[in-house]
């Protein structure tokens, strides 16, 4: 947990936040060399997993050998990969680049004569911002074995690494860049390196990659307080005693204090995460460079100065459940060992209004409800007050979703009107119809979840009778739009295979829960999906349950579903425990 901040501070950067205007942005290339410093400070877990031993082709190797010494030499991390380079022919090392991205592989090499061809199974591809996409698509790769000087060599290797699936999960380590969305808060765009035992040289890497700006997809929603020609002078980050030293070019100079401010952040979350830093320097020709709230002697830039307005996972007022209790909406606190119910101090809790679903905005201010067979949506203060309408029986609106609250306040909303989806969006004083046709006119949206950061949505959308997640971006510049559709592929041969997808949240800034099947008629369970799909999870299930709804608390991470019988279970670790009964729908804040 970060200490306390300063009243001062905090209202400081606050106004910055406020005030911020975007910048520029660009591409990302991560780096294959660079110095492997030794460092004090929090170390890798696998220390024993980096520079795993690859022989370079011997004498007289026989066409498949050479093959599988290249496969062994791209799937394990070198500096600058020169010994896969030597299993090429010369013409093709010059042209090959390990910066090109990398396709994970399950398979081995088949030799016929003097040709070699791999048939496998691309299970996933790192594009060239090392950005991770889900593949689940058979894989033929003839490697064109010429003689060259007498050797075996190989001629047309495949474009950037091949890294094996076992060395991918053994080897390589997921790290998020932070930039800014367009509400203001970071958000996290997730990459994948090769575990590195140096705590500099990892750093080094993904400032590297910080400066080049956000990936393609999040780029709309996106931006950088990085100045677009900022370059890491002398290539490489050092860390002493958890402060992070990072040389940049002159462009830096520039920023005013705002956007010095914002550079601040991006770079404390990047490698706090990562490495465990507690602060940065910042230097410019080898000279400190000030930024607002550095230390005045050291120019170092606190981790703890970081404001909560910025941080991808928002400020969640307290652990209040709010949950539809025998048809009545409800308050409980969910760390009691014996819950109990309390009343709702307005007009939703006296039980006049027939309730589908609920939601609680993340301060605990606000609640929302779909009403009256999904037709109405309400808004109320929590605590003593009256509810406003939002959509009633003028609007025509029908199969309303739960409705969430993001951590701006707004209100989103779902549901259908004349026959097609629509989306708004409410603000304290505004309706908003959302500009979203790539994520309908495709499909039909059965649940969505804002993510933390304000920037992103998750959705589960139904086409032609089977279920897809996917993300999409909002955009608030202008009109608010919601598009990007980016669907996650849950069905990999590698993986656990979901078909079947009832109810999602979001666990953390990169995680969801969601409930899921293998099949259309087996039981549904949750598992914890990474936002690229490169990692599900089982996350356990119960006995005698039949889960269709489920909320979960941003920070602790506590998680509840309510089963169709009405019967909660809540998370314990190891099991899934009988909660509270006779609860249709339940919500915690945020």
């Amino acid at each position: 947990m970060r200490m306390q901040r300063t009243r001062s501070a905090r209202t400081a950067w606050a106004a910055v936040v406020a005030l911020w205007l975007a910048v520029l942005a660009g591409c990302v290339s991560v780096p294959t060399a660079g110095r492997l410093d030794k460092v004090e400070g929090r170390q890798q877990g696998c220390q024993n997993c980096v520079n795993v031993e690859v022989g370079a082709p011997a004498p007289g190797d026989d066409p498949k050998g050479i093959v599988e010494g290249y496969l062994r030499a791209t799937s394990n991390y070198q500096p600058n990969y020169s010994v896969a380079k030597k299993f090429l022919t010369k013409m093709a090392a010059e042209k090959w680049s390990p910066e090109d991205g990398a396709q994970i592989f399950d398979g081995a090499p088949t030799a016929d004569g003097d040709r070699v061809i791999l048939d496998g199974w691309l299970i996933g591809v790192l594009d060239g911002n090392r950005s991770y996409n889900a593949k689940d698509t058979p894989l033929h790769i003839d490697f064109g074995l010429v003689k060259e000087d007498g050797q075996w060599r190989i001629s047309t290797p495949p474009r950037g690494l091949m890294v094996a699936a076992y060395s991918f999960s053994r080897f390589y380590q997921p790290y998020s860049l932070y930039f800014i969305g367009n509400g203001n808060s970071l958000v996290p765009d997730p990459i994948y390196l090769p575990i590195l035992r140096s705590q500099a040289n990892i750093a080094s890497v993904l400032v590297k990659a910080l400066l080049h700006g956000p990936s393609p997809w999040l780029k709309p929603a996106s931006t950088t307080a990085i100045p677009g020609t900022a370059v890491l002078s002398g290539d490489a980050v050092t860390i002493d005693n958890g402060i992070a030293t990072v040389p940049l070019n002159d462009p830096v100079m520039d920023l005013n204090d705002q956007q010095r401010l914002l550079m601040a952040a991006q770079v404390i979350y990047t490698l706090q995460e990562a490495v465990g830093v507690k602060g940065v320097l910042f230097t410019v020709n080898q000279q400190p460079l000030r930024v607002p709230f550095g230390d005045e002697t050291t120019f170092v830039v606190s981790a703890d100065s970081v404001p909560h307005e910025l941080d991808p996972i928002p400020f969640v007022a307290g652990d209040q459940l709010y949950a539809v209790h025998k048809g009545v909406l409800r308050r409980l606190t969910a760390n009691s060992a014996a819950p109990d119910f309390q009343s709702v101090d307005n007009d939703l809790g006296q039980g006049r209004y027939p309730t589908d679903s609920v939601a609680v905005a993340a301060a605990n201010t606000d609640l929302a409800v779909v009403t009256n067979d999904r037709t109405v949506l309400r808004r109320s203060p929590t605590s003593a007050g009256h509810s406003v309408t939002l959509l009633d029986d003028a609007d025509h609106a029908t199969e309303l979703l739960r409705p969430q609250f993001s951590r701006y306040g707004e209100l989103w909303a779902v549901g259908r009107v004349g026959g097609r989806q629509r989306m708004w969006m409410f603000t304290a004083s505004k309706k908003m119809d959302v500009v979203a046709p790539s994520i309908f006119d495709k499909g039909r949206i059965t649940a969505f979840k804002v993510a933390p950061d304000g920037a992103r949505m998750a959705l589960i959308r139904e086409v032609d009778g089977d279920t897809q997640l996917g993300l999409a971006r909002i955009n608030r510049r202008g009109n608010v739009t919601v598009d990007g559709w980016q669907p996650l592929d849950l069905i990999q041969k590698s993986k656990l295979q979901l078909r079947r997808l009832q109810d999602l949240s979001w666990v953390d800034a990169t995680d969801l829960l969601v409930l899921g099947a293998a099949s259309k008629t087996a039981s549904l369970q949750p598992f914890r999906i990474s936002q690229d799909a490169s990692r599900i999870i089982s996350e356990g299930e119960s006995s005698n349950w039949d889960p269709v709804e489920l909320t979960v608390l941003l920070g602790s991470q506590a998680a509840i579903v309510v089963g169709r019988n009405r019967q909660t279970y809540r998370d314990e670790g190891n099991q899934w425990a009988p909660y509270v009964e006779d609860v249709s729908t339940i919500a915690y804040p945020g």
